[in-house]
C-alpha cells in the first residue's frame, strides 16, 4: 500500500470522525436547548413451552421438583449423547408464528451459540440465530389492558402495533444460585434444555407503557394458544428490554441512539419502571455531555434503579456455528396448514366480540384477560335466560373477576383458578336469569353471589328463598297497597312532594323498600308512588 493512498485513507477516517463528533455534539445542543427526547424500546421474550418434555431430550420439562431429577444425560452433557427435536415444540412454535401473522419458514436451523457459564454443561446454546423458524410478524395491543400492577396510565389507544422481528425455537439453561455457606455456586440442571421461544421485537415502542402493552398482549396470546402459561413470577416468560433515546432531528433522519439491554424483568411493572429511569438517566447522561455506552444492564426492584452487569458482547463473542448434530428443520405447506386449522379464536378477536355484543371495553378487557374467564363468561351467557350481554359482562368483571382478584392479592393469577364449585358459570348465568326476568333485583343477586361465593351448593331456588324470601314481590297489587299505605302515613312529604321537592320521592321509596324488607322493585316502587301522589287510582 502507497502513502498516498494510507493518508488519504486516514483522511477519510478524520473526516468521519469528525462527523460523528458533529453528529453527536449535535444531539447534546439540542437537548441542552430543551427539544425532547423520544424513547425507543424493543423487547426480548424468552418464553418456556407447555412441552412434556425438553427440546432436545425426553426428559421432563415440569416447573420445579428436587433439583437435579429431571435431567437426562444430554441435558448434562454427558459424552455420547444427541439431540432427538422435540416435534411438539415445533407445532407450538409454528402455532405462535401463525398468530403473530408472521411469514413461518418451511426449512429453519440450528447453530451454537457459545458461551461459558456454570449452569451450561454444554458450553453453548442450540438456537437458531441464522435461519429462525418463523420471520416477521406483528403484536396488536389493546388501549386499557389490565396489566398486573403496571403503575402509570397507558399511552395506548388500541392502535399500537408492534413489529416482530423473528420467533426462534433454542433450549433454556440451567440454574445455578450461591451456596449458603457462600463458598460456591449450586447449579440445578431441571431447567437446562427446557423448550423455549425467543420473540424479538422491532424497536416500536416509545415508553415503558407501550412495552408493558405489548408484553401483556403477548401473555394473553400465548395462554390463548396453550403455548405458554406465560406466569412471569415462576419463569416460563422472562423479559429483557433494549431503551435507547433520540433527539427529534435523529428521528426523522431514522437514526436511533446508542441502545443498553436491561436483563431479566420479572414483572410488568419492573419493565414500567426499568425504561422509565433508563430513559431518564440517557437524558442526564447526553445533556451532561456525555455518551452513552453499549451494555448489559440488570433493573434493582428495591432502588428503581438499573446497574451495569457487563460490556455489551459483540457478536463475533458468541462464536456461531451451525450445529452439527442436527439436520435442517424442514416443514411442509400441509404442516402449517394443518395448525393453522386448528387455531383458537384468540384474545383481541373476542375482545371485539364482547364489545360489538354490548360489553364496555373495560369488562370486555377483565374477561379476555384468560381463557378460563372468556370461556367462564361464554357458560354464563348460554344459561342466563334473557339477561344482556353487558349486564353479564359487567357483573362477572366486577363482582366475580374482581372479588377473586382481590382475594388472591393479585392479578396476574388466573382469577377464577380457586373460584368454588357452587359460583359455577352455569349457576351464575342462572342467577343473572332471574335478574333479568325480574324475579331478583341487582341487589339480592349479589347477596345470592356472596353465598354462592361461601360455596353453598343448595339449589339456586331455595337460596332465593333463604336469602330474598323468594325474590321481588311480583304482585302489582300487593305492592300497589304499601305504597298505598306509605302515602297514607306521610302525608307531609307527600304535600312538599306535590310542591315541587322531588327529592323527597326518594324517601317514599325507601320507605317503601323498609317495608318490603327490601323486596320490592325500586323502578316499580317509584312509578307506582308517583301515580298514587298524581292522584291516580
Amino acid at each position: 500500500m502507497s502513502l498516498a493512498s494510507v493518508a488519504a485513507r486516514r483522511a477519510s477516517s478524520l473526516r468521519a470522525s469528525t462527523l460523528v463528533r458533529t453528529t453527536f455534539n449535535r444531539a447534546i445542543a439540542s437537548a441542552s436547548a430543551g427539544d425532547a427526547l423520544e424513547t425507543v424500546v424493543g423487547v426480548e421474550i424468552h418464553v418456556r413451552l407447555q412441552t412434556r418434555s425438553k427440546l432436545f431430550s425426553g426428559s421432563a420439562s415440569a416447573y420445579g421438583g428436587e433439583p437435579n431429577s429431571r435431567v437426562a444425560p444430554f441435558d448434562a452433557s454427558l459424552p455420547g449423547t444427541l439431540p432427538v427435536l422435540n416435534a411438539g415444540a415445533v407445532a407450538l412454535a409454528v402455532k405462535l408464528g401463525i398468530a403473530l401473522e408472521g411469514e413461518v419458514q418451511l426449512r429453519s436451523a440450528f447453530d451454537r451459540k457459545h458461551y461459558w457459564y456454570a449452569d451450561l454443561p454444554h458450553g453453548y446454546q442450540i438456537t437458531q440465530k441464522r435461519s429462525p423458524i418463523v420471520l416477521g410478524g406483528v403484536v396488536r395491543c389493546q388501549g386499557n389492558l389490565s396489566g398486573d400492577d403496571a403503575g402509570d396510565e397507558r399511552s395506548t389507544d388500541g392502535a399500537l402495533k408492534v413489529g416482530i422481528e423473528r420467533v426462534q425455537l433454542e433450549m433454556d439453561t440451567g440454574k445455578s444460585s450461591v451456596a449458603e455457606d457462600g463458598r460456591g455456586t449450586l447449579v440445578d440442571l431441571n431447567r437446562a434444555g427446557q423448550a423455549l421461544v425467543e420473540i424479538v421485537s422491532e424497536p416500536d415502542m416509545r415508553s415503558g407503557e407501550e412495552a408493558v402493552a405489548c408484553v401483556e398482549a403477548l401473555q394473553r396470546m400465548l395462554r390463548y394458544l396453550h403455548v405458554s402459561d406465560a406466569n412471569m413470577e415462576e419463569g416460563s416468560l422472562r423479559c429483557d428490554v433494549n431503551v435507547s433515546v433520540r433527539t427529534s432531528e435523529e428521528r426523522a433522519r431514522g437514526v436511533f441512539g446508542e441502545r443498553v439491554e436491561i436483563k431479566n424483568l420479572n414483572s410488568l411493572r419492573s419493565i414500567a419502571r426499568a425504561v422509565k429511569y433508563e430513559a431518564q438517566r440517557h437524558a442526564k447522561v447526553l445533556a451532561g455531555g456525555g455518551k452513552i455506552e453499549r451494555e448489559t444492564r440488570s433493573f434493582d426492584v428495591n432502588t428503581g434503579k438499573t446497574v451495569v452487569l457487563r460490556t455489551k458482547e459483540n457478536l463475533l463473542d458468541y462464536k456461531f456455528t451451525p450445529e452439527p448434530d442436527l439436520p435442517s428443520l424442514v416443514l411442509t405447506s400441509a404442516d402449517v396448514e394443518a395448525i393453522a386449522g386448528r387455531m383458537p379464536e384468540l384474545p383481541n378477536a373476542a375482545y371485539e366480540r364482547l364489545v360489538s355484543g354490548g360489553a364496555s371495553p373495560s369488562a370486555s378487557n377483565t374477561i379476555v384477560a384468560f381463557p378460563s374467564t372468556l370461556k367462564y363468561f361464554d357458560v354464563a351467557m348460554e344459561n342466563c335466560g334473557a339477561a344482556k350481554s353487558a349486564d353479564v359482562a359487567n357483573f362477572i368483571a366486577n363482582e366475580i373477576i374482581g372479588a377473586a382478584r382481590k382475594d388472591a392479592g393479585a392479578t396476574h393469577k388466573e382469577p377464577l383458578s380457586t373460584l368454588p364449585r357452587a359460583a359455577s358459570a352455569r349457576r351464575v348465568g342462572e342467577l343473572l336469569g332471574k335478574v333479568a326476568d325480574g324475579t331478583l333485583s341487582g341487589r339480592m343477586a349479589k347477596q345470592v353471589l356472596e353465598a354462592l361465593m361461601n360455596s353453598d351448593e343448595r339449589a339456586l331456588g331455595d337460596i332465593v328463598d333463604d336469602i330474598c324470601g323468594g325474590g321481588q314481590i311480583s304482585s302489582d297489587d300487593h305492592l300497589r297497597d304499601i305504597c298505598h299505605s306509605v302515602v297514607r302515613d306521610k302525608p307531609e312529604e307527600v304535600r312538599l312532594l306535590q310542591g315541587g321537592k322531588s327529592k323527597l320521592m326518594g324517601a317514599l321509596v325507601g320507605e317503601v323498600m323498609k317495608r318490603t324488607s327490601g323486596r320490592a322493585n325500586p323502578k316499580d316502587v317509584s312509578k307506582l308512588l308517583a301515580d298514587i301522589v298524581a292522584g291516580e287510582p
